[in-house]
């Protein structure tokens, strides 16, 4: 049995000052909430690393939006519905496409640069989508560019409290209901309860529990796993996507190939030069992520090698150098031309459709605890996310949880910092009571950089871009064994654990993989080859050990 806290709540060190709502995280769907809501309410924004540390600062391609004619949110929609393979909510997606040109308004409005042609902005084309409606600045800089301005504009709000280098542990919760978060100090290593009625999870992927990842380092899934032990549902959760073209560096790091590359018309070729895209798909080289990553496996099989190519030779060099001045630099750094040499790819896990379960406004089923985000499962992506819509779904639910909190709080005769505070003394008070059963604070520590490598090797062959029943039985083997030894808990250990939340999601990954017996989207099964919308046109949710099932 998954024990409730990472650390007890009984270690704690120092209660902090009440404050209206805490975030977690500090990329575009985190520092854009806390933007928000800071007009009116005093916020605590929580991040594990720097602020500028999050999946936001990676995001070369863009930001998708139906912006210009002859495009309209209509078009939009339907593309985002065809790349969800049958598992979209309907709702949630017409709540991202419609809402999007209003989020664009806004990060102009705090000075974003998006390129400009011509005297408009500039939009390009990605996989999946049927107009040029990614937007884009700096060429292939635009999460650098969004994060940059999210950060200084978050800066200049007073109302803010940033707290980095400060680990969330666990949601506080009593009688279903949020009263605040367990967190550790990194420089300190002190344990600090922050109480909060209001908690926005904001804290991004889980792609380091796979060797390769186009995510940053901070990416182990915190957020999910101690939303899962808080009590939260957890869906869509086996659908894992991998970003087709990543570029492995001399020194064995990886760069992302941005998506609008293809988009401004680079090819794919196998190991004889064939452009294998062509025949397997309408749009060829721009079909939806899953169908181009399920090729390039197919091909590189077929060639017995580890990567393809990406031919970017036949389009004009000044274009080029407009469009993607930091991939032709990083490729210059490795000895490479974009305009003259063909580039070496392959498949990395890149982002996670499902997770926290949230509604149309954001809201899980813990009261006041909320999630945006890569993080949450809003409905809007299904099997597949669509290509550049992972930052505005950002934005526009974050805006929904914004919406909604600002509404609770202009109710400040409700007496929320009283029943928090309370619900914080009953929790601390049954810790106490509790704390010889939690033990003390272990400093006995396993190889963990070895167990952390174990992990990631597991995942990537065995739960995957591939998947089958044994190879899924071997994983939670290993996982189930780890998961439940004592060496975990009660630990201040950063790796130890981020360790902890990494075998945590591993665990629901497996478990969701192995029960959802077809193929479909970043979903596939050797032995279950083939869509089967019969018995698997629903989403599998996990709550509390049980699991749920919910048609479509």
């Amino acid at each position: 049995m998954l024990p409730r806290y990472l650390i007890s709540p009984s270690f704690c060190q120092k209660v902090h000052k009440y404050c209206d709502c805490i975030v977690i995280g500090s990329g575009i769907a985190g520092l854009s909430t806390a933007m928000r809501l800071a007009k009116n309410n005093n916020i605590k924004v929580l991040t594990k690393s720097s602020l500028s540390d999050s999946t936001t600062w990676y995001a070369q391609g863009g930001i998708a939006a139906a912006i210009k004619k002859p495009d309209f949110w209509k078009n939009h929609y339907q593309d985002t519905i065809a790349a969800g393979q049958g598992l979209c909510d309907r709702k949630a997606v017409k709540i991202l496409v419609k809402t999007a040109p209003k989020m664009i308004e806004d990060l102009i409005e705090i000075g974003t640069n998006f390129d400009i042609s011509e005297g408009e902005i500039s939009l390009t084309t990605e996989g999946g989508h049927s107009y040029p409606r990614i937007l884009h600045a700096g060429g292939d800089a635009t999460g650098e560019e969004l994060e940059k301005k999210l950060v200084s504009h978050s800066k200049s709000l007073k109302q803010i409290n940033f707290l980095p280098e400060h680990f969330v542990l666990d949601i506080l919760v009593y009688k279903n209901k949020c009263t605040g978060v367990l967190g550790m100090d990194i420089n300190t290593n002190k344990i600090e309860i922050h109480p909060a009625s209001n908690i926005v999870i904001a804290s991004g992927g889980i792609g380091q529990i796979y060797n390769l990842s186009t995510n940053p380092p901070i990416s182990t899934g915190d957020g999910i796993a101690m939303a899962y032990r808080a009590g939260t549902s957890i869906t869509d959760i086996e659908f894992v996507q991998f970003h087709p073209t990543v570029f492995k560096t001399k020194d064995s790091k990886l760069f992302l190939i941005s998506e609008a590359l293809r988009g401004e018309g680079a090819y794919l070729r196998d190991c004889h030069g064939t452009r294998f895209m062509v025949g397997r798909h309408p749009r060829a080289e721009l079909a939806p992520r899953d169908i181009v990553v399920k090729e390039m496996i197919r091909v590189m099989d077929k060639c017995s090698s580890n990567y393809i190519y990406l031919d970017a030779t036949h389009i004009p060099e000044s274009h080029l150098k407009i469009r993607f001045p930091n991939i032709i630099s990083k490729l210059r750094e490795n000895s490479l031309n974009l305009k003259k040499d063909l580039i070496k790819v392959s498949p990395a896990e890149h982002y996670l459709n499902g997770g926290i379960k949230t509604d149309y406004k954001g809201k899980t089923n813990i009261e006041g605890l909320y999630c945006c985000g890569e993080a949450a499962a809003t409905g809007a992506h299904g099997a597949n996310r669509l290509a550049s819509n992972s930052l505005m779904e950002g934005l526009v639910y974050g805006w929904k949880i914004y919406k909604d909190i600002e509404k609770k709080l202009k109710q400040k005769n409700t007496g929320y910092e009283n029943k928090t505070i309370e619900g914080v003394n009953k929790l601390l008070d049954e810790a106490k009571i509790k704390k010889s059963k939690a033990g003390k604070i272990n400093d006995h520590k396993p190889d963990i950089k070895t167990l952390i490598s174990d992990l990631k090797n597991i995942m990537t062959g065995k739960v995957g871009i591939l998947r089958d029943a044994q190879s899924l039985k071997e994983a939670g083997e290993f996982v189930n064994f780890h998961i439940n030894s004592g060496y975990l808990y009660n630990k201040k250990d950063k790796n130890m654990l981020e360790f902890a939340n990494m075998l945590t999601v591993a665990s629901l990954i497996i478990k969701a993989a192995s029960l959802r017996e077809e193929s479909r989207g970043t979903h596939q099964r050797n032995d279950f080859p083939k869509k089967d919308n019969k018995n698997w046109e629903k989403h599998i949710i996990l709550k509390q050990n049980k699991v749920y099932f919910k048609d479509i």
